[in-house]
């Protein structure tokens, strides 16, 4: 909401500033064309002007526009074209004096422009003319105006917006990081802390054997070891997804530390075994990579007796695969079984220790993928995870 109401703010500012700098050359434009839709009708009253002298020297004096030859100082005034038109004649060529000027007036609605050219004391020329089509003209250009000026400030507010929400944007992903750590974080810690608070509990509700004391602490100590597991995965989850984890490639022996990783895990009634294979080297962070494949094999001892590492090289990819003899996938959310929480089927748990894998495996340049074995009727008797890494330029 904070940052909303920020955008907002940011958005009316940004409008403001943007609409002032491009209403600026747009005011510049409006004078520029009204002045000179102004200077065309006065060049009109002008040109008049100066046809009307012409003919007065040569004798002619059929025109075809208002004009007149005023005497304010005797009070009369001589006409050049039949009108029905009673401009302030008088008024105009006292105010006029010795200097040409333009005047206004209107009748029914109707404006009229007026020059005046003094010739001698009191005594003028003066020509009108209907200024209807300036007058429209300067009315067209008022309303395209305001419609420019619209269309520029709601511009200014449209990108105000864009311009908002890409700049709180690093702001926001990084409030929806914190989100989302406490959420993983209380997703992590919810069930261990809920075992370790019914286990103490239930062992200081009553006196209880020595055995029973022993049992329920096995419990908080289990609970206990899967909250550490879990905090563990967490951090390093956050670290890849600040860029603080880097990973270090150096040459490494897929085939060898697949393994150490069969030969080190431990699972009371699973089957886990590496398959002989020939020597395959890869480009690649050793502690990153081997904490992928701890984390798949952790997981596929969870559903199943018996899980085999494969590894190989194929089309310049070390390939190592984790395929276990449990349910499979379910094919319903085969798809997801990377995404934080998802979970392949019932057996296993929802958390991040295979998001945490796809982290690991594309940070070195490789890619991981999940699915189902199946035997020749099409039934699923296992799953299946591999893993691809680059190979190392030279074989070692």
């Amino acid at each position: 909401m904070k940052l909303r109401r920020l955008r907002i703010r940011l958005t009316i500012l940004f409008g403001v500033v943007g609409a002032v700098l491009a209403l600026v050359p747009l005011t510049l434009w409006y004078g520029e064309r009204s002045d000179a839709i102004e200077a065309e009708f006065d060049d009109q009253l002008v040109d008049q002007m100066v046809e009307l002298q012409r003919g007065w020297i040569v004798d002619d004096r059929d025109v075809s526009f208002e004009a007149w030859l005023v005497n304010a100082d005797e009070g009369w005034d001589v006409p050049f074209a039949e009108t029905q038109l009673e401009p302030p004649l008088y008024t105009w060529v006292n105010d006029a004096g010795e200097w040409p000027s333009f005047r206004s007036f209107s009748v029914d609605d109707t404006t009229y422009g007026g020059y005046i050219r003094p010739m001698n004391p009191g005594e003028a020329f003066v020509t009108v003319a209907d200024s209807g089509w300036r007058d429209d003209n300067l009315a067209s250009l008022q309303r395209r105006a305001l419609m420019w000026a619209l269309v520029i400030v709601a511009s200014s507010l449209g990108l105000g917006w864009l311009g908002a929400g890409l700049a709180l944007g690093p702001t926001r992903r990084m409030l929806d990081d914190q989100q989302g750590f406490l959420a993983d974080a209380a997703h992590e810690m919810r069930t261990p802390l809920a075992v370790i608070t019914a286990s103490s509990s239930q062992a200081l509700a009553r006196d209880r054997t020595s055995t029973e004391y022993v049992r329920s602490l096995s419990e908080i100590r289990s609970a206990a070891e899967r909250a550490s597991t879990g905090v563990n995965e967490l951090l390093d989850l956050v670290r890849f997804d600040s860029g603080q984890a880097i990973p270090r490639l150096a040459p490494l022996r897929l085939d060898l530390l697949a393994e150490e990783v069969a030969a080190s895990t431990r699972a009371d009634g699973v089957e886990i075994v590496a398959l002989p294979t020939d020597p395959v080297v890869v480009h690649v962070d050793m502690a990153l990579v081997r904490q992928a494949l701890d984390n798949v094999v952790r997981n596929g001892v969870r559903r199943s007796t018996r899980v085999e590492l494969v590894t190989t090289s194929e089309q310049r990819k070390g390939v190592v695969r984790v395929i276990d003899n449990g349910a499979g996938f379910d094919p319903a959310t085969l798809d997801s079984v990377f995404d934080r929480y998802g979970r392949g089927d019932r057996r296993g748990e929802a958390g991040i220790g295979l998001t945490i894998v796809k982290t690991i495996v594309e940070a070195n340049g490789g890619d991981v993928c999940a699915d189902n074995v199946t035997d020749d009727a099409g039934a699923i008797v296992g799953a299946r995870i591999t893993i691809r890494l680059p190979l190392a330029s030279t074989p070692g």
